[in-house]
């Protein structure tokens, strides 16, 4: 193997906790985020990695926290993780290896079957994402080209016999399928007892055909009320990526059975303490309680204020579900960076996905800070997806063509720019290979990766 691919594999399993065993994947699904790219992508299809390799890549694991396994990794293309032919020895060895590290597998479901159900049940902790995307067969055959379309149907039947916890997801596709197929996917997954359901936007590039593009605020926003009339199902249901404008710490859906589902908490209540300490954003809150054993939750709901002691083992998933905003390691590392250069002119870049919650970050960093600091300003510069066009808005997509348009387009001379980090590997280059540096040098600028 390239040594640079093996160094960038050990180092995802070291930072990451992502252990990537395949790049092959028995579906041809519509909105395959690896189909209709430009040209120029610099990615990684590893197809099955040995069992020596992923030996050798389980020393990198950390002992603590899960080990995901099916997630997208870097610039590796990631694939079903049950399409691999020792699937079943991988997992055994990892949990021998590790006998109670969480084990979060994503899976698009074709090989559930009753003997593969049980195996996975002797193997928790283990939790599966089931991405299903559909509500029959043969919808599974139009859209993601499944050759064993019933197979995650009696699979999700036979699951819920078990005590194997799952998460449901769907790419939504209404003006592929239409609005019932997604109410009934839905139902589906909530009935048969997924833990959470998470709803994504489709994407499309520029070079995608026109029947898979669509109006993207229009669709967004009737994705977003449509998924309203399924708050009573009981069952949580997130939006990917959520339209965020704040950092407060509001509870997007209980889990049910849970230990929140057993308190008076409820959705949209507001977490303003957590043993006494205010949390900054989400992510911070969400930390904070599943730390704790026992934690003292400070709340506002329905106009009222209230506390209450949240009955839970440290470390143990509370049930309560928030947004993803901004990690509080994030929040200080940039906040400790805008503290030591004052008196400079700074852009912080981001993704329009994440345009609201920079844009609030900055807003309380102004109210905390700014009457102290020089006049100088700190500008937000928002980068489109150029490189990818169609409705691709996130940060990991983002290029170096991109990033340089838009300060070129700012017309305003920067001392320093900071950039998410997530847009590039660990030699510092971005999916089309191209290095940060070359934006140092196209705009006679400092860096600051974040």
């Amino acid at each position: 193997m390239d040594p640079k691919l093996k160094y960038i594999l050990l180092k995802t399993v070291q930072d990451d906790g992502i252990l990537p065993i395949t790049s092959v994947c028995n579906m041809a699904c519509q909105f395959c985020s690896h189909r209709n790219n430009p040209p120029g992508l610099d990615v990684y299809r590893l197809g099955h990695l040995g069992l020596d390799l992923i030996k050798e890549l389980l020393q990198y694991l950390a002992p603590e926290g899960p080990v995901i396994i099916g997630e997208s990794a870097t610039r590796i293309i990631e694939g079903d993780p049950m399409t691999h032919p020792d699937f079943i020895q991988i997992i055994e060895l990892l949990r021998k290896t590790f006998p109670r590290k969480e084990i979060r597998l994503t899976t698009n479901g074709s090989y559930l079957n009753g003997e593969m159900l049980n195996f996975l049940a002797a193997m928790k902790p283990l939790v599966l994402n089931i991405s299903l995307n559909c509500s029959s067969p043969a919808e599974r055959v139009f859209l993601m080209a499944d050759s064993r379309p019933e197979e995650v149907f009696s699979g999700l039947k036979l699951l819920a016999k078990t005590d194997l916890s799952f998460h449901g997801s769907i790419v939504a596709m209404p003006h592929l399928l239409g609005w019932e197929s997604l109410g009934r996917s839905i139902e589906l997954l909530s009935y048969y007892g997924a833990r959470t359901i998470r709803v994504f936007l489709p994407g499309f590039t520029r070079y995608s055909s026109p029947r898979l593009q669509f109006p993207i605020r229009e669709i967004y926003g009737q994705i977003r009320s449509f998924l309203e009339k399924y708050e009573d199902l009981g069952t949580p249901i997130l939006l990917e990526p959520p339209e965020i404008n704040d950092l407060q710490a509001r509870v997007k859906g209980i889990i049910p059975g849970s230990p929140a589902a057993a308190s008076p908490l409820e959705k949209g209540a507001l977490i303003t303490a957590v043993n006494g300490d205010k949390p900054r954003t989400r992510v911070e809150a969400f930390q904070l309680i599943l730390a704790a054993a026992n934690p003292h939750l400070q709340y506002q709901q329905g106009g009222r204020k209230g506390e209450i002691i949240l009955e839970k083992k440290a470390g143990e998933a509370s049930g309560l579900i928030f947004d993803y905003d901004l990690d509080p390691a994030v929040l200080d590392q940039v906040t400790r960076l805008l503290l030591n250069n004052t008196g400079k002119n700074l852009a912080l870049l981001t993704s329009v996905a994440a345009a609201g919650i920079m844009g609030a970050f900055l807003e309380d960093f102004n109210a905390s800070y700014g009457p102290g600091l020089p006049a100088k300003e700190i500008d937000l510069l928002v980068v489109e997806n150029r490189f990818f066009g169609g409705s691709i808005i996130a940060a990991g997509l983002l290029t170096i063509s991109d990033i340089i348009s838009k300060v070129k387009e700012s017309a305003r001379a920067y001392d320093i720019l900071v950039l998410p980090g997530i847009i590039f590997d660990i030699f510092g280059n971005d999916l089309t290979g191209r290095n940060y540096r070359e934006i140092e040098e196209a705009l006679g600028v400092s860096l600051e990766i974040i």
